[in-house]
């Protein structure tokens, strides 16, 4: 009996280290930033990037499922003792008490659902709108860019001073440098990535024209 009780204490309080664990890394994940930007950015959330959040959410969920099945086995008894007694005294309570808890996880599991779908198909669907997109201006920009170029690459894909396009996105409200990756001045910025391109390829072209 003792060891039943010291056993209960122990897995309860390793369920609590490990929810505080799953809240926190949770917490992360929702805030951590959409796409790949977490990873251009170098955000962090408590010094651990959003695949470390990832891997130790994921693991502390499969720790929890054993301590749940271990807390289960060792008070089933009593579960199905103090259901039994609640049963007699209000059937409806205990309906009651069961459904609303599946009906929060089927609606957690939809919303989580939901978030992680949407983030792993926004920017994806980036560069099929961009590779579909009328190229009627004169710089053209694709969704690949919009991720991984610095403004100096930028500038010299399309042979214009990075000077000059550094100097037009200060004109309109933007600070940057060279080394700076579009992306980050996106996220900077909290700019729409389709008016951010648009700008963009706006600045290019007069830039040539210029030259011209």
């Amino acid at each position: 009996m003792r060891a039943s009780v010291l056993l209960r204490g122990v897995v309860d309080l390793l369920l609590l280290i490990v929810f505080v664990g799953m809240a926190v890394t949770g917490i992360g994940l929702y805030l951590a930033p959409s796409g790949r930007i977490a990873d251009s950015i170098g955000w962090t959330f408590f010094g651990m990037d959003k695949d470390t959040l990832t891997n130790v959410h994921t693991y502390l969920g499969f720790i929890m499922i054993g301590l749940v099945g271990v807390h289960l086995a060792v008070g089933f008894r009593s579960m199905l003792v103090m259901l039994k007694s609640a049963f007699k005294s209000s059937k409806a309570k205990v309906m009651a008490g069961l459904i609303i808890p599946i009906l929060l996880i089927a609606v957690g599991f939809q919303a989580f659902s939901a978030y992680t779908g949407e983030e792993e198909t926004t920017y994806e669907s980036y560069d099929s709108y961009y590779e579909e997109e009328s190229t009627n201006s004169t710089a053209y920009i694709t969704g690949t860019m919009m991720k991984y170029y610095t403004v100096q690459e930028l500038a010299k894909e399309f042979n214009v001073s990075t000077d000059a396009l550094i100097e037009k996105l200060k004109e309109k409200g933007i600070e940057a440098t060279p080394d700076e990756k579009l992306v980050e001045i996106e996220y900077k910025y909290d700019l729409d990535r389709e008016e951010f391109k648009a700008m963009l390829e706006e600045i290019i072209a007069e830039l040539r024209g210029e030259n011209g």
